[in-house]
């Protein structure tokens, strides 16, 4: 009877050892829902699809955003409301970082146990430093996030193949209109009339327009009219350009401004017909769908030109690729381990920090950070036998069609665009070689991306316009006509505007995007000069120029910052 009652016992104990953790797990697993406060997505409500599944699979999760790009008054009403939601991305870290630390909107990283996160403890320690440092400027003594784009190693150009500030042109459209020249910005009106009278309508007999936009990204000026400036190395300080190699600074509202310049050129365009007169009214999807409908001929940055290139058009020398104005030093951005300004944080009042810190652990790992971007293992993607990531013929589909794609059923369904990740914010910079690897986080980085775009178009542009250089950052290496930022103007924390500050250019911002708009939609020199003075005017007699001197001294800050650490 003992050895009856050992052996119940015995396999009792096992029994509990053996349900206890199963039951902990299920109770960890409880399904919950993580809302997430963004300032850059361009999507507002439950993420859908494959990457739903993956979230949902993994985690037990479900993602919701609420974007200030689709709702604009979705930043005052969480403040309003007292919570911003359990993860938080943040444009900058400026004056929301600095307003939701005031009201206590934010929880301080100290309270909970981050050791389980190896890849937050192993990457962020930097980025995590800066944004602490930043909040104690403020007096808040704490960890409250992380800055995004962390790389792994300081010091490497932001992009691997196609920069982000580039004229992405394309090439068969180039051709036909008889591969014209492009010395200046002055040029790019009658360049592109050239290409649009050549290539008038797409495959399907729509209209094609050189040039199109939409103003969802925009607060103080008129994006496809301000990105102009990046040609010339100049990169956004709120609106003012800086050019962190040369140190010019342009002040966006100065008669002789490279702003102005880059609204009359787009005015030029406008009267010529070549720029989209939808542009105004439509929205960044409208925008992408013509895009990759072959409705536009020029694009603005290189990240997006996978929405029209494929092999199977660049085998027909159709696809964007990246021109040059022969007077510009475009801007490259470098990388830092402290990350840029944009900013990942939890709301004080999550009940779910485990689970929001668990995913943004997992997005910092490279499986996924892959996963996030380029679709499910094993079915978009895979490591080969020697360990390298390679595309699948079905992950190319999806790159290459993203809106036409249909996911298997058992990944989400839908449409691979349907389920991409809509967070739209970097946790790792993904353009950076692993190191220790040989190949990058980017599929633009590993060996099969070369192969698969190895093709008449890449040696057309190559041959007849790129003297050799094999991609758009190569070219900008060859001709060494660029603009680096260092690591330090990376690194440097910009300070937030003053009260006074912030509610002068509260008056005048809605002005200046609203008349850049009305100078591009000009009929005459006469308007355009009237909507120019009336903006200038208008705007200085709410405060420009005091809240343009707030940011020169801070500007003055960061090239003393640069000269002391670069």
């Amino acid at each position: 009877m003992r050895k009856l009652v050992s052996l119940f016992l015995c396999l009792t104990l096992l029994a509990t050892m053996a349900v206890f953790p199963a039951l902990a797990e299920e109770t960890y697993r409880d399904p919950v829902t993580l809302t997430m406060f963004s300032g850059l997505a361009n999507y507002a409500g439950e993420q859908q699809g494959w990457f739903a599944k993956e979230l949902k699979d993994r985690f037990n999760v479900t993602l919701k955003i609420v974007s200030t790009n689709v709702d604009g008054n979705a930043w005052t009403a969480g403040v309003a409301a007292g919570d911003l939601g359990d993860i938080i991305c943040l444009g900058d870290m400026g004056d929301q970082f600095i307003e939701a630390l005031n009201a206590d909107l934010l929880l301080d990283w100290n309270d909970v146990d981050l050791t389980p996160y190896e890849n937050i403890i192993a990457y962020l320690g930097d980025a995590m430093a800066k944004t602490s440092a930043f909040a104690a400027e403020q007096g808040h003594d704490g960890i409250y996030g992380f800055n995004f784009a962390v790389a792994l190693e300081d010091g490497a150009w932001a992009e691997l193949t196609d920069p982000t500030y580039a004229l992405q042109i394309r090439f068969d459209a180039w051709e036909k209109a008889g591969k014209p020249e492009l010395k200046t910005l002055e040029d790019l009106p009658a360049f592109l009339k050239a290409l649009q009278d050549a290539v008038p309508e797409n495959a399907n007999g729509e209209k094609v327009y050189a040039y199109g936009g939409f103003p969802d990204w925009e607060d103080c000026h008129m994006k496809f009219s301000w990105d102009l400036l990046t040609y010339y190395g100049f990169q956004e300080w709120d609106y003012l350009g800086v050019n962190y190699a040369t140190r010019q600074v342009d002040d966006q509202l100065a008669e002789d401004s490279m702003y102005k310049r880059a609204l009359k050129v787009v005015n030029q365009m406008y009267r010529d017909g070549t720029f989209d007169p939808e542009s105004v009214s439509q929205n960044f999807d409208t925008y992408s769908q013509k895009l990759s409908a072959g409705r536009y001929l020029m694009a603005m940055w290189g990240w997006i030109i996978g929405n029209y290139n494929s092999a199977e058009k660049a085998a027909n020398k159709d696809g964007f690729v990246t021109f040059m104005i022969e007077d510009s030093a475009p801007a490259m951005q470098t990388i830092a381990k402290s990350g840029s300004n944009r900013m990942w944080c939890l709301g004080a009042n999550t009940e779910h920090a485990d689970r929001a810190l668990e995913v943004i652990d997992w997005l910092c790992s490279e499986e996924g950070m892959i996963i996030q971007n380029y679709g499910p293992k094993g079915l978009c993607w895979d490591y080969n036998a020697e360990g390298v990531p390679e595309m699948t013929e079905f992950g190319w589909k999806c790159q290459e069609d993203r809106a036409n794609t249909e996911m298997p059923a058992e990944y989400g369904g839908g449409t691979f665009q349907d389920g991409e990740s809509k967070i739209n914010h970097e946790t790792i910079k993904l353009e950076q070689m692993i190191p220790g690897k040989t190949y990058s986080f980017s599929y633009k980085g590993w060996p099969c991306y070369a192969e698969h775009y190895a093709t008449a178009l890449s040696e057309a542009w190559s041959t007849e316009y790129a003297n050799g250089a094999t991609s758009g950052v190569d070219l900008y290496r060859q001709k060494g006509q660029v603009s680096v930022m260092s690591p330090s103007a990376v690194a440097y924390s910009k300070a937030a505007l003053s009260e006074e500050g912030q509610q002068k250019r509260a008056q005048f911002a809605p002005i200046m995007k609203e008349y850049s708009w009305k100078c591009v939609y000009s009929e005459t020199d006469e308007e355009f000069d009237a909507n120019w003075k009336y903006m200038v005017d208008t705007a200085k007699s709410y405060g420009y120029d005091d809240v343009t001197a707030e940011y020169m001294a801070d500007i003055e800050k960061c090239f003393a910052y640069m000269d002391a650490n670069d």
